[in-house]
């Protein structure tokens, strides 16, 4: 197989909890389990004695109890109880684990992109040309997040410099160009009043949703700084020309690998696995369960890659690589993560 297969838990409780029998049946089919949430390990080895106890186990499966309840009848007396069902990870073996990792949220802030340009060392030279008026300053900025060809690829802000202009003014106009860009605005410009302009990226704004079939994303760009002396002589006119002296620092953005919105992505994108394969994209009727991650949380998250042995259509034995990621709100995790480097060993 080609792709990860992949398992996705996410569990909204307050306190983490990691049940050691089975869950508690529900009061009806509608009403959540008491167990509701609480992650559950099965030990899947041949002679389990308690199958929720994984102390030796060599094989085991990972498990979230649901909201979801079955109707289960008993033979003998006719009576109905009702079953939660549980979304189980598939079998995990011991020897074929190949990577563990625990990320806390706290590891990682979101940070927007930045890019500072830097007026004040500007070339006197330079600064001369711009005094005489009519140079066209551009900066010209990149956008690298933007996988379509059907959207700018950049956007650029010309400045004509004017007699008189300095490294204040210069800045100052060049930050006021790019905030006046409103309609396709993606960055947001200010001048410190010295000859400096950052430029930082904006949130998108299409995302802030847990239905959403819009993936999280961050603005990311570069930025180049030139100008042209429209009255030079023949092609000299059409030149560009770097301004010596000007200073571009870029200060990358960092992106919360367990931030809420790529939690809502990874647990949305992995319900493929689970046979939804419609996930809203314009066809009708869209039946799947509800996303269980909520953007007003914040989350602990727990990565586990192992291998899985099946049988190919050449009847050779082969081994898919497959994922488990378990998240929960910031400190629930921490039984799940002593159970589970206790199995690893």
């Amino acid at each position: 197989m080609i792709t990860y297969v992949n398992t996705v838990l996410v569990s909204n409780l307050a306190a983490g909890a990691v049940l050691t029998a089975a869950p508690a049946a529900a009061a009806s089919k509608m009403a959540a389990s008491a167990d509701a949430g609480k992650f559950i390990f099965m030990n899947c080895d041949p002679n389990a004695a308690d199958l929720y106890n994984i102390t030796g186990a060599k094989t085991i499966k990972i498990g979230l109890v649901t909201k979801n309840n079955v109707v289960k009848i008993d033979p003998s007396t006719s009576a109905a109880s009702y079953v939660p069902v549980v979304k189980w990870s598939n079998e995990i073996k011991k020897d074929d684990i190949k990577n563990y990792k625990m990320t806390a949220n706290s590891d990682h802030a979101n940070a927007a992109e930045n890019v500072e340009i830097d007026f004040t060392n500007l070339d006197a030279d330079v600064l001369d040309k711009f005094n005489d008026g009519g140079k066209r300053l551009i900066v010209r900025i990149t956008y690298k997040d933007m996988p379509t060809r059907f959207r700018k690829w950049t956007e650029s802000y010309e400045y004509v410099t004017k007699s008189g202009d300095t490294v204040i003014t210069i800045g100052d106009n060049i930050a006021k160009l790019i905030n006046k860009d409103y309609k396709r605005a993606r960055v947001t410009a200010a001048s410190d009043g010295a000859g400096k302009v950052t430029i930082t990226a904006m949130d998108y704004d299409d995302d802030n949703s847990s239905e959403t079939i819009n993936l999280a994303g961050v603005v990311r760009f570069n930025v180049n700084v030139y100008y042209t002396d429209p009255d030079a002589a023949a092609f000299a006119s059409r030149n560009k020309y770097f301004p010596t002296g000007v200073v571009i620092t870029k200060t990358p953005g960092v992106q919360n690998p367990v931030d809420a919105k790529l939690v809502r992505d990874r647990e949305s994108l992995s319900m493929g696995y689970e046979g939804i394969l419609n996930r809203g994209e314009g066809t009708w009727p869209i039946i799947k369960p509800s996303i269980e991650a909520q953007l007003d949380k914040q989350y602990d998250g727990i990565t586990l890659e192992f291998e899985n042995m099946y049988r190919a259509a050449d009847d050779i034995q082969r081994k898919t690589k497959q994922t488990v990621e378990i998240y929960g709100i910031t400190g629930q995790l921490a039984d799940v993560d002593t159970k589970l480097k206790a199995f690893i060993g």
